[in-house]
């Protein structure tokens, strides 16, 4: 079989277990029982089999243009030619010797530990107002919206804190008091915001769990029909 093409990848179904489909130069497209599609570079190391995933496959990322090669990281929802970018990069890395795995979880170690919540969450407002963004643009009354919610209800309580240091706890926490103060519409758009900071955050390739998925909005909120 020659190089995977975009039709191909749109046309994968999933089977009982994980099946691999091979493009070029170490990588495939693995794809899941639950139909996620993920591209893989099989290489070696000091003689050690390595698997590095480069990143989730976005039928969306294919309707925008590509983004500059030293945008993406691995771990990124990418297209095709994002996936092949992101290979040349890990190839080179083999060549000097160097385990591209390795060097993701360092960068995702480093980012966690750097970057604060309230630093992602104004890289998500950027990225959702940008017109770059395409598809995944938001539009200005809603992004005003979620921002106002975020200024007035979630910065001076969380944006100081490191990414694993936003628990379901204290997310939970501050719903509660955002439900007593300001509403429960409130409290749930509180719960939304953070949920789309971190899927941002998962986007971008940092390995954290969502502390918003594990709390339900009929938990913060019951609505009159």
């Amino acid at each position: 079989m020659g190089d995977l093409t975009d039709k191909e990848l749109k046309n994968l179904k999933p089977k009982a277990k994980l099946h691999k489909v091979t493009d070029r130069d170490g990588m495939y497209a693995a794809v899941t029982p639950t139909g996620v599609i993920s591209f893989r570079y099989q290489y070696r190391v000091s003689g050690r089999q390595k698997v590095l995933t480069i990143g989730r496959y976005s039928a969306e990322a294919e309707c925008r243009t590509s983004r500059a090669p030293d945008t993406l990281e691995y771990g990124m929802e990418v297209s095709l030619a994002e996936a092949r970018a992101l290979l040349v990069r890990a190839r080179r890395q083999v060549e000097r010797g160097e385990s591209s795995s390795k060097a993701k979880v360092e960068k995702r170690t480093a980012l966690a530990e750097a970057v604060t919540f309230g630093g992602w969450a104004e890289a998500h407002f950027k990225h959702k107002g940008d017109p770059k963004s395409g598809a995944e643009r938001l539009a200005d009354s809603t992004l005003t919206m979620r921002r106002s919610v975020y200024d007035r209800a979630i910065a001076g309580e969380l944006s100081k804190f490191k990414m694993g240091e936003v628990t379901p706890q204290r997310l939970k926490r501050l719903c509660d008091e955002a439900k007593e103060t300001r509403g429960p519409a409130i409290a749930v758009h509180v719960r939304e915001v953070v949920l789309l900071v971190f899927r941002h955050v998962q986007g971008s390739g940092l390995d954290v769990s969502n502390p918003a998925e594990s709390i339900r909005t009929s938990a913060i909120a019951t609505f009159e029909p």
